[in-house]
Order: C-alpha cells, then sequence, then structure tokens
C-alpha cells in the first residue's frame, strides 16, 4: 500500500496516511492522528490550521516505509539495546531511554552517518551526561513521510551503532557532611538528603554517613573511616577559601593525592577531585544544596564512578560547556 495527496476536500471518506500537525502560541500538537477517517468536520480544521492538501492511503503497488516504521527500524540498529529501550511516539518520533542509570555514549561517525542519511535524525543528549534509569536519553525522527521499501532498506544497512550508556564501574559511596555549626546542631544537615537523591537517581549505595566539624584531623578520619567500606567518598561543604574552611586540607591529611581544587563547572565551582589510591575523594562546596538538582555531582562526580581519571588538560577544557543552565547570575552581581 502507498500514499497519495489530495485536496483537503477530496479527502472526505478517506483515512489520513501520518499525523497531521497543529501550531498555537501555546505548543504544538497533533491535529489528527494517522488513520483518521476524514468527514466534513476534519476538512474545516484542517483548513483552519492551514492544511489544504493531506497524505490518504492509496491502495497502490508500490510497497514503502511509513514515517513511523523508519524511525522504528533506524532505531532498532542505532541504539544499544542492552541498556537503552524506547517507545513510538506521533509524527514518526521515537523516544528512547535509558533502562539503567549510567553515562550516555555517542558514537559520533555513526552519528554522522545517520543523521546525513536524508531518512532519520538522531538527536541525543550530549556525550558524558549522566542519566537515571528510564529518562529520555534521545529522540529519533523520521525526516520523509514514507520512502521506497528497496531504498530505505539499502540505507539501513549502512547504519550502525550510534548509541549506548557506559554503566557505573563503581557504586559504594561513603559521606561527610562538615561544618561545626551543624556538628554542634546549630544548623540542620541540608546535604544528607540530596545526597540520598543522587544515590537512588544513578543506582549507588550509601554506605556510610559521618558529620564532623570544621576540623581537618576529624576530616581526615572521616575521610579514612568512610573508604575502608566504599569505592569513594562525598565530602560537602567547607569548600571556601574562609578561614573556618578546613576540609581541602582534611581530605590532604587522609593521604590523597588532590588532582584538582576548583574546576571549570558553575555552580558549585569550589569542587575538589582527589585519589588514594583506586579510590575516589571528591569535596563539594555548600553551592550544592542551593543548586541540588544539576551541579558538580552530576556532571563530574558521576564520570568518576564511571571510571574516568581526568588529566589536569581534562579538567581544564571542562570550562566549555561548564556553564550550566541553571546558574543563576543575579548570586554573583553587585545590588543596584
Amino acid at each position: 500500500m502507498g500514499v497519495k495527496i489530495v485536496k483537503a476536500d477530496e479527502a472526505i471518506g478517506k483515512k489520513l496516511a501520518y499525523d497531521t500537525t497543529l501550531v498555537t502560541k501555546e505548543r504544538a500538537q497533533v491535529l489528527y492522528e494517522k488513520g483518521t477517517l476524514i468527514t466534513e468536520d476534519e476538512v474545516k480544521r484542517l483548513k483552519d490550521s492551514g492544511v489544504y492538501y493531506v497524505y490518504v492511503n492509496d491502495e497502490g503497488e508500490e510497497e514503502v516505509y511509513y514515517e513511523w516504521e523508519i524511525s522504528e527500524a533506524v532505531c532498532k540498529k542505532a541504539i544499544d539495546g542492552r541498556f537503552l529501550e524506547y517507545k513510538v511516539g506521533k509524527q514518526g518520533a521515537v523516544l528512547v531511554y535509558s533502562k539503567v542509570p549510567g553515562i550516555v555514549q555517542v558514537n559520533r561517525e555513526a552519528l554522522k552517518v545517520l543523521n546525513s542519511s536524508g531518512t532519520a535524525l538522531l538527536i541525543s543528549k550530549a556525550s558524558g551526561t549522566a542519566v537515571g534509569s528510564h529518562e529520555l536519553v534521545a529522540v529519533i525522527d523520521s525526516l520523509p513521510l514514507y520512502v521506497e521499501k528497496e531504498k530505505f532498506e539499502s540505507t539501513l544497512k549502512d547504519l550502525r551503532l550510534a548509541l549506548t550508556l557506559q554503566q557505573f564501574k563503581y557504586r559504594r559511596v561513603g559521606t561527610v557532611i562538615t561544618g561545626t555549626e551543624v556538628y554542634e546542631g546549630r544548623k540542620k544537615d541540608l546535604y544528607s538528603d540530596i545526597l540520598s537523591e543522587k544515590a537512588r537517581k544513578y543506582g549507588w549505595e550509601i554506605v556510610s554517613r559521618e558529620i564532623v566539624p570544621d576540623d581537618e584531623d576529624k576530616i581526615s578520619k572521616a575521610v579514612e573511616k568512610s573508604l575502608e567500606n566504599a569505592d569513594a567518598v562525598i565530602i560537602t561543604g567547607g569548600m571556601s577559601v574562609d578561614a573556618t574552611d578546613r576540609t581541602p586540607a582534611g581530605i590532604r591529611k587522609a593521604g590523597a593525592d588532590v588532582i584538582a581544587y576548583g574546576i571549570p563547572v558553575k555552580p558549585t565551582t569550589m569542587s575538589l577531585i582527589a585519589f588514594k589510591g583506586e579510590k575516589i575523594i571528591f569535596g563539594i562546596s555548600a553551592g550544592g544544596i542551593h543548586y541540588r538538582d544539576l551541579n558538580s555531582i552530576d556532571i563530574i562526580f558521576t564520570k568518576l564512578m564511571a571510571g574516568w581519571r581526568p588529566t589536569k588538560e581534562d579538567i581544564a577544557l571542562l570550562g566549555d560547556g561548564g556553564l550550566l543552565p541553571n546558574f543563576e547570575p543575579s548570586s554573583k552581581l553587585h545590588s543596584e
């Protein structure tokens, strides 16, 4: 079965071969889905939305793939089914979701071939982006409404795996909350719940939690204790240049090799990356409390948990794209 173009008035009694779109100031939506039987009422609404010609099913002999078949067939070739799943949506779109937490990995050469084919487009989150389970990772859109079967199957032969996830290598995380005001009960611990949220999202297990004052000896001992059972430890607070901020000194006293103190990511720029043997030590500023949804834990620590061991050059280049969309510039501006 094929398709043909007819005037909307001549489509009465026929079925639409595609999803028609209605765009308003409020949103873009599907006006009529494929398979809709056209009546006079539908013709009026089609014309009101600017659609005077439509594609309808044709009982011809030409074998074709329709837009929803195109995008699904491309999806099956382009995504790693071990870690990703998909749903066929409207208007020839396929939505790709993560089955498991991990780091998005895009094969740029395979992506270039696919997106240059003129058949479909793969539009994904950037390589290196951390995602949780059942999170939208990509959309695959069909370009033509339909394509001849022989031509399309020839195109499919050239497509390769373009999208996968790198799973986390490490899972066990210890947490050390610093701050004399928290230790003495003057201020509520606001970080533990945030760290628990991150762990749930990314499939990690928090194996220890300790609150310590701004004392480098106590911070050092807490870090060493956490690393006895954890693959990594996150230390919160005390990362600025205030006289009471002792977290970096405590981390160094624990025998860690500090790779970076201050990273070109904003918010939570005053983060620290260190290693003690194979163990990861990550310090994050108190800014992660306000910027809880997206901060250096999501951008940096997730990569470390996947096995990334950055060089100083790697860290310097994080400035390209390091300004995160949730950063509030008003926090750095003088009041007028």
